[in-house]
């Protein structure tokens, strides 16, 4: 898989998690794939404050918020999407958006993530740095949850 340098170079804004996991990287992906929004209800309910699907893969509803732009089975995938943010409908109207890149990756013995934000206009990254601000610590929930809950399964069927 490329690094997500290729993909997103400069960056004002990241966050990066990653988990042990006693299991093949085959099935760490397998079980990653197969996490539903069900296997992760806390998860499920902050995607629900946001007005996103409350049902489904993971990784589908990621991939529904803007565009899957690498996949590699065995290896993870990394998903891009430009918006505005910090606006409740987040949507982008072609000015003063941000961009994101994010990735799930599987590695021996570990599974990870990484997102970063690019937010080119001066005042549009002000915006996005406030919503961040709040945002954040329920963005690394989230990863972190579904990072926990893969580990689960994958260990689980090992």
């Amino acid at each position: 898989m490329k690094a997500l340098d290729e993909f997103l170079p400069r960056y004002e804004f990241a966050e990066r998690h990653r988990v042990s996991v006693a299991a093949p990287p085959e099935r760490v992906d397998e079980a990653l794939r197969e996490l539903t929004l069900a296997d992760v209800p806390v998860v499920r309910a902050l995607f629900a404050l946001r007005g996103l699907p409350r049902r489904g893969r993971v990784l589908d509803v990621i991939a529904g918020l803007g565009r899957v732009v690498e996949d590699v089975p065995g290896e993870g995938v990394v998903f891009a999407v430009r918006g505005q943010f910090w606006r409740v409908r987040g949507g982008d109207d072609g000015s003063a958006a941000a961009e994101a890149v994010g990735d799930f990756r599987v590695g021996a013995g570990v599974l990870s993530t990484e997102t970063r934000v690019h937010v080119e206009d001066p005042t549009a990254r002000r915006r996005f740095a406030r919503y961040w601000l709040v945002v954040r610590p329920f963005s690394g929930l989230i990863r972190m949850l579904v990072l926990r809950a893969a580990k689960r399964r994958a260990e689980a069927a090992a």
